[in-house]
């Protein structure tokens, strides 16, 4: 059976924005704690007797575990320990969810002063419900949430993402845990398959928070707002990457003649990696809304099931101020 290693090396685009973390640098704080949809047991009653210290690593990982079958078992809500101990190290983990649940990944490597760079794949048996976890825009570690659709036996594969003949060694330590936590954000319904093209595109109205999908990169959730009036504020944006969602959302809305009014892959800062387009309208008429995987035109981009977004939805008309003339009229 080829390794996981090998599968991986053959994915398009898939280490395009690779980077190596910092060099080690001073003591690092410890995570916070996780806030997680598990009830917590009560806390031990206080005897007096001195316990051994709490370690943070309650599993390591154990060799080989690279392949399919060797997949070792992950405890949820426990930290696994280990490192890319060879060139080629990857590390195969498996782990059992049994309904629909949020789960958080969370793989911790430049925190802790290691030079790893870890990527992590996340899949089923039957790759129905996989993606592809790379370092956010803002750190060489990883941390995603995501909605889990069903109930799964899950599979998880971290490796090293820089390719070089010494990315390997006791200095390349890791840390992953799986959680199950509670969902991060709130929303008011549903994407309505199929809405891939403006012909399906779903109806929205102000007010809404539509939870979706991008379940293929190259594919789009369409959705169209009518608006009354000659002038509204309106605002289109998402709710996504900040909660810690795979995706990196880009929206295009066009107006009522179908001309571009704008497109985004970025909000409020260039460091907020969510999307938001705002607009005064000029014209009543059906708004077209369209969001996807950034980003249209360069190349292949990311999509699965774990990729979700909430559509926040305003439009409001613009309140234009008479001028009070002081006759009483």
């Amino acid at each position: 059976m080829l390794s996981i290693f090998l599968w991986l090396l053959s994915c398009k685009g898939c280490g395009s924005c690779w980077y190596m973390p910092a060099l080690p640098g001073a003591a690092v704080d410890e995570p916070p704690p996780f806030d997680t949809a598990v009830d917590e047991p009560d806390e031990e009653v206080d005897t007096g007797d001195e316990l051994p210290p709490a370690t943070i690593c309650a599993n390591m990982e154990q060799e080989p575990n690279g392949e399919v079958d060797e997949a070792q078992e992950l405890p949820l809500e426990q930290w696994m320990c280990g490192y890319f101990g060879e060139l080629g190290d990857n590390d195969l983990f498996a782990f059992d969810i049994e309904e629909a649940s949020w789960l958080r990944v969370w793989i911790r490597a430049q925190e802790l002063g290691s030079l790893a760079n870890p990527r992590a794949f996340l899949y089923d048996e039957d790759r129905e419900f996989d993606a592809s976890f790379e370092d956010s825009f803002l750190s060489a570690d990883i941390d995603r949430t995501f909605k889990l659709d069903e109930g799964r036996e899950l599979f998880l594969g971290i490796l090293e993402q820089e390719v070089g003949s010494v990315q390997f060694g006791e200095e390349y330590e890791w840390r992953l845990r799986v959680s199950v936590v509670k969902a991060p954000v709130t929303w008011t319904s549903e994407e309505v398959e199929e809405n891939d093209s403006r012909a399906e595109a779903n109806p929205v109205v102000d007010g809404d928070r539509v939870f979706g999908r991008i379940e293929h990169g190259l594919r789009y959730d369409w959705f169209e707002l009518e608006v009354t009036e000659d002038r509204e504020d309106v605002s289109i944006e998402t709710d996504s990457w900040s909660h810690g969602s795979p995706l990196n959302p880009e929206i295009m809305v066009e107006g009522p003649d179908g001309t571009e009014i704008g497109s985004a892959f970025t909000h409020d800062s260039a460091s907020n990696f969510d999307a938001k387009v705002a607009f005064t309208t000029t014209e009543p008429g059906i708004y077209k809304i369209r969001v996807g995987s950034c980003c249209a035109g360069d190349g292949a981009r990311p999509g699965g099931l774990p990729n979700w977004y909430v559509l926040d939805v305003s439009s409001v008309p613009v309140v234009v101020e008479t001028e009070d003339t002081g006759d009483g009229l």
